[in-house]
């Protein structure tokens, strides 16, 4: 810094600056030198650069400490977090410059394209062609190749960089997340930057992150520039420092966009830049608005067919606009390419898109990059046929948001003829993107045009899929409305692959109501017809079903139909099936109380989906994975293992639904953080539909909250009996012993089960000992303690020392003050605090939070830190204040060093 000053402020031979002609600006102290000479501007790059890099030597120095592990083979995933104009890119230069005497350098970057190829970040590496990467089509071979691309990354220590992960195709952030979860014992460094300030760019950052271990994953937040550091940069060309960063805020870039500017102030970022682009000749000015419409870089091949005088080419980099990138040119910034680009007349951008148009169509570029400019070009007839092209290749790939993005560019622009085929897959799309509500608009649409055809099958399939999306969607009686309507319709074509999806679907609707009568049904009218098909596809499915409708009749027979539908679905390449069957296999298990043998396969199962990155299945399996920790006691383990799925804004109520719930009866035993929000969510999930299974755990949920919290009872009472209703013939027998259990313990009207399990059987009869050695049996601790608390003096004492050892502080509570007013004294204080954790209670989640707020950290910060929520921040901030008897944040601060809970 001080030698930049130098420069400025004594001068040399070597850069004489033209005092002949001075101006002076709002921001200037004293006149300053004139911005147009050459000399200056050399000065003035420097300074540029030096202001995207100050006050960043810290996480220079991280990134340094994670590039000499890599180097002893402890993989690493560093995020480079901040807003637009940050110094994102600025940072990974520099540490570039700093690591490549450690690794070998690799770059890649993802694109602001409107319809972005599949696996963009591969398409920049040296390490794969794009021919293997267009022929890796399906799931198999894209995990064949993520496979091979990791081997080849880490055969020498190397250090790859990833830009704008915000920009991120599906398959990219596949692909990330495939390197993540294995970089731990391998020579690679993977650096990332993104910014966070929009929705998406959150989405893409929590969709990377939260699925890779704690361990190897570092987030790495830039700040802006502090007004002393500004202040240096404006002292250094006689400005006002101050006025800079009012202005800026601290922001690199708009603070070099300023000192580019002659230190004058603007309105927007926008003004700045077309105010230097005015500046060019009209031959640079063409050339930098070409540059304008390609994301990115443009290559040395887009140049030259520009036919760009070399002179105008220099002359844009001259003026900072363009950088020098390989054998490439790029702007500074994406905030620089858009002002350019937004300033372009509609005539004007749309001959610029149909010149490259052109350009791409000789060289035979992908269907995605041609797509991009035939919708900036507005030309139909070329958006008709590469758009489909695009998003099949994207789907295939796995990118699914970029398959979303080339159909929405069809029917964007198409306002011819709708094909129904486009709709329905479209509408596919949509719905593993999770945006359900629009795929069900589109399936609605192209129903409609299939029907208005006259054509009953198609119309039939089309019914059929329409009831699935219903269901994601969360709409149970739409989707039996569609279902039946589908079957209707396609009965009219036995024999059919269309009507055997139909049958299944059907089948699936009662599985997934617990009707097993139905599911057996249905599922013996599809399973011959898929047989002589020879449709092993469908048989998985079929099998699926049915072996999941028959669980509590015979477990043997469920189990060993689950497996030959896995095996199926293996061999079929089905794995939207396998995934499936492997989460119905573990909730078998789980409801037969078989914890240990649920825990397993539930574990399988999401290596499975991870491996495929099937985050559907994923999500309720790992909800399921934390239903069943809970009921084994690992209580921090069932946190650490829902949270992330609870925190996620891209999946739906019912992918979300287990984990909620698990995270909710946590939340309740606790008492550390309101349920409210959570249970809202379950509420509204089954508004739209009740379904046994899911209905009765939102009643013991509220039953169980009225409990604890000694709520009135009526409507849990009334949502206990609606549910023993629902339940009452078929379904889990620990559902309905559940059941009774509440209703008994709030007071209600209870009607004994006729085929309680045992731990509720001894109950029933009062046998306390007997019904918590059945718990203990099945290695169920708060079963256990809810059965002793129930007993003598002595049993309930040792059901208070197993709430107390696990943390139900507030089920604890409660418990303690129904033995006091049953006469009972001694052990009703509770443990001392020498007993816990710390005096007050806090969880480990809870102390890591307090740690973050005497920091100073907002609860936004502190979430993005933990990638958490902000709203689970808000409930543990919440807690912390209720357990510590604290006012403020600061008093809670104060009151936790003075306790020694925070180092």
């Amino acid at each position: 810094m001080m030698f930049l000053l130098c420069l400025v402020e004594q001068g040399s031979d070597r850069r004489k600056f033209d005092l002949q002609h001075r101006q002076t600006s709002p921001f200037c102290g004293t006149a300053v030198p004139y911005f147009g000479s050459p000399y200056f501007r050399e000065a003035l790059s420097s300074i540029v650069a030096l202001a995207m890099l100050l006050e960043r030597d810290a996480i220079l120095e991280d990134l340094d400490r994670l590039a000499t592990g890599a180097v002893a083979g402890h993989g690493r995933v560093a995020f480079i977090i901040g807003e637009a104009g940050i110094g994102k890119t600025s940072v990974l230069r520099a540490a570039a410059t700093r690591l490549e005497s450690k690794l070998r350098l690799m770059w890649a970057a993802c694109e602001d394209w409107s319809s972005a190829a599949a696996l963009t970040v591969l398409r920049d590496l040296p390490i794969i062609d794009d021919a293997t990467l267009d022929n890796a089509q399906s799931s198999g071979a894209r995990l064949a190749l993520f496979g091979e691309v990791l081997d080849r990354l880490s055969d020498t220590p190397t250090a790859l960089l990833i830009e704008d992960l915000h920009w991120a195709d599906d398959g990219s952030i596949d692909l990330l997340r495939y390197l993540g979860r294995r970089i731990a014992d391998r020579p690679l460094l993977i650096i990332v930057s993104s910014r966070d300030e929009d929705q998406d760019a959150r989405g893409r950052l929590s969709r990377t992150a939260n699925d890779l271990p704690p361990a190897v994953r570092q987030r790495i937040e830039l700040a802006r520039l502090s007004s002393v550091a500004v202040g240096k940069l404006a002292a250094a060309q006689g400005l006002i420092g101050s006025a800079i960063h009012d202005a800026t805020d601290g922001n690199p870039l708009l603070v070099t966009e300023i000192l580019a500017n002659r230190g004058n102030r603007s309105s927007s970022i926008d003004d700045l830049v077309l105010a230097r682009a005015e500046r060019l000749d009209p031959g640079g000015r063409s050339f930098l608005e070409f540059c304008s419409i390609i994301p990115r870089r443009v290559s040395l091949a887009q140049i030259e067919a520009t036919g760009a005088a070399d002179a105008d080419v220099s002359a844009c980099i001259d003026s900072g606009l363009l950088l020098v990138d390989g054998d490439g040119l790029a702007f500074r910034h994406e905030i620089t390419r858009h002002a350019i680009a937004d300033a372009l007349s509609p005539l004007r951008r749309k001959q610029l898109h149909a010149h490259e148009l052109a350009r791409l169509a000789a060289a035979g570029a992908s269907a995605a990059r041609r797509l991009h400019h035939a919708a900036g070009a507005g030309d139909i007839a070329s958006i008709r046929l590469f758009a489909p092209e695009a998003a099949r290749q994207a789907a295939a790939l796995g990118a699914h948001h970029e398959a979303v993005a080339a159909w929405r560019a069809l029917f964007d622009n198409d306002e011819g003829q709708f094909d129904p085929a486009f709709g329905q897959e479209f509408a596919h799309e949509l719905h593993v993107t999770g945006e359900l509500a629009h795929a069900v608009a589109w399936q609605k649409r192209a129903f409609a045009a299939y029907e208005a055809a006259g054509d009953l099958l198609l119309q039939g399939d089309a019914l059929r899929f329409l009831s699935r999306l219903h269901y994601l969607n969360g709409d149970r009686a739409l989707a039996d409305q569609a279902g039946e309507a589908a079957v209707a319709s396609l009965e009219a074509y036995p024999g059919t692959p269309e009507l055997t999806l139909a049958y299944a679907n059907r089948a699936q609707l009662a599985m997934l109501a617990d009707d097993p009568d139905e599911t057996v049904r249905w599922s013996e009218l599809a399973l011959p017809i898929a047989r002589a098909l020879g449709r092993d596809d469908i048989v998985a499915t079929v099998l699926n079903n049915y072996g999941t409708g028959i669980q509590y009749a015979d477990l043997d027979r469920a189990m060993a139909l689950l497996d030959e539908s896995i095996a199926l679905g293996i061999a079929t390449g089905s794995q939207e099936h396998v995934a499936r069957a492997y989460t119905n296999k573990s909730w078998l298990l789980r409801q037969a109380r078989r914890l240990d043998l649920a825990l397993a396969v539930a574990n399988e199962g999401v290596a499975y989906c991870r491996e495929r990155d099937l985050d559907t299945w994923r999500d309720y399996m790992i909800g399921g994975l934390a239903l069943t920790l809970l009921d084994l006691g690992r209580w921090d383990e069932a946190e650490a293992t829902a949270e992330p799925v609870v925190s996620s804004t891209t999946n739906t109520h019912l992918m979300r639904n287990p984990a909620v719930r698990a995270m909710t009866l946590l939340h309740i035993r606790r008492g550390d953080s309101d349920p409210a929000e959570l249970i809202a969510e379950l509420r509204e999930h089954m508004a739209r539909g009740r379904e046994a299974p899911r209905f009765s755990s939102l009643a013991l949920i509220v039953a169980e909250q009225a409990w604890t919290y000694d709520l009135p009872s009526p409507e849990a009472l009334a949502l206990l009996a609606e549910a023993t209703d629902l339940a009452c013939h078929n379904g889990s027998p620990w559902d309905r012993a559940l059941l009774w259990m509440w209703q008994r313990k709030l007071g209600g009207e209870t009607i004994q089960p006729d085929d309680l399990p045992l731990p509720f059987d001894h109950l029933a009869r009062g046998a306390i000992g007997e019904a918590a050695t059945a718990f203990s049996s099945y290695a169920m601790p708060f079963g256990e303690a809810q059965t002793l608390v129930e007993g003598d003096e002595a049993q309930a004492l040792e059901g208070l020392a197993i709430l107390d050892r696990l943390g139900a502080a507030a089920t604890a509570s409660r418990t303690r003050a129904e033995l006091a007013t049953r006469g009972m004294r001694k052990g009703v204080r509770g443990p001392r605090a020498s007993t816990r954790a710390n005096s007050f209670g806090l969880t480990r989640r809870e102390i890591d939070v307090l740690g973050a707020i005497d920091k100073g950290w907002t609860n936004k910060q502190i979430g993005e830190r933990l990638f958490v929520s902000a709203k689970t921040v808000d409930h543990h901030v919440s807690s912390i204040l209720g357990k510590l008897g604290a006012r403020t944040r600061g008093e809670a601060a104060a009151r936790a060093r003075d306790e020694d809970l925070i180092s």
